[in-house]
C-alpha cells in the first residue's frame, strides 16, 4: 500500500516561515515610505507587533556615529527616554501625543541605509535567537527599559562633546535589536556597551570637575578642526 506523499509547501508559505532579518525589516519599511514623508505614528502603524522596538531601533541608528547631531538628539533622546521609562515600569508602549505628528522625510531611509549599512550587516551576521533563558524573564525587559531610559537622557543632552551621541545610542540600538530578535547574547553586548557609556560620561564628569567647562570647549574646537567645519 502506497503512502500518500506529504503536501508540498508553497514558496510563499516557506518564505513566510523564514525569519525576517532586521535589515530586511528596514528595507520593507523604506519601500512602504518611499513616496512621501511620513510621521512617527505612521511608522508605528506600518510595522509589525514589535513596532515600538523597531521604531526605537530605527531612530537610534543615526546617532551611532561620532558627530553629535544637534537639534535631533534632544527630541529623539526624549522619545527614547519616554518609551524606556514605560518599559521599565511595565506599562504599554505608546507615543506621546505631541510626538505622533513628528515628520520623517522620505529621504530618511535611503540616507539611513547608506550611512548605517556596515552596522546593519554586522548586526545581521550576529543576531539570532540565542540564550533564550537570559532574555525571557520579565525583569530583563524592565532592566532593558532602565538602561534605555538612562542612555536616552544622556543622548538628549545638547553637548558639543565628541562621541557624546554614539556612546549612549549604541546601548539603545543593541538593546532594542536584542529584544526584536529575542537574542540574549546581543543583550549581553548591550550591557557591555552600557558600561562603556557609563565610563565615558564618568571620565567627562571628572574632566569638567578638574578643569572646568574649558575642556569641553577645547574638545569641541578640536572636533570642528578635525572634521573641517
Amino acid at each position: 500500500m502506497e503512502s500518500n506523499p506529504a503536501p508540498a509547501i508553497s514558496d510563499d508559505r516557506a518564505s513566510a516561515a523564514l525569519p525576517v532579518s532586521i535589515g530586511e525589516r528596514i528595507v520593507r519599511l523604506a519601500a512602504s515610505c518611499r513616496e512621501r514623508d511620513t510621521t512617527l505614528q505612521d511608522l508605528v502603524d506600518k510595522t509589525d507587533g514589535r513596532s515600538f522596538l523597531v521604531l526605537m531601533f530605527l531612530t537610534s541608528l543615526p546617532f551611532c556615529q561620532p558627530i553629535p547631531l544637534f537639534g535631533l538628539s534632544t527630541p529623539f533622546g526624549l522619545l527614547h527616554a519616554f518609551l524606556g521609562w514605560r518599559m521599565m515600569t511595565g506599562k504599554e508602549l505608546r507615543l506621546p501625543e505631541r510626538m505622533k505628528g513628528i515628520v520623517i522625510p522620505k529621504k530618511f531611509f535611503p540616507t539611513l541605509l547608506n550611512g548605517a549599512g556596515r552596522l546593519l550587516r554586522w548586526l545581521e551576521r550576529r543576531l539570532r535567537p540565542q540564550w533564550p533563558s537570559f532574555i525571557e524573564p520579565a525583569w530583563v525587559r524592565r532592566a532593558c527599559g532602565a538602561n534605555i531610559f538612562a542612555c536616552a537622557l544622556l543622548l538628549s543632552l545638547p553637548l558639543p562633546i565628541p562621541f557624546s551621541n554614539i556612546f549612549p545610542a549604541i546601548p539603545i540600538m543593541l538593546s532594542t535589536a536584542a529584544l526584536i530578535e529575542s537574542d540574549g547574547k546581543m543583550l549581553a553586548r548591550a550591557a557591555v556597551a552600557a558600561v562603556a557609556n557609563l565610563v565615558f560620561w564618568s571620565v567627562w564628569l571628572v574632566l569638567v570637575c578638574l578643569y572646568g567647562w574649558v575642556v569641553v570647549e577645547k574638545a569641541s574646537a578640536w572636533m570642528q578642526g578635525a572634521l573641517g567645519f
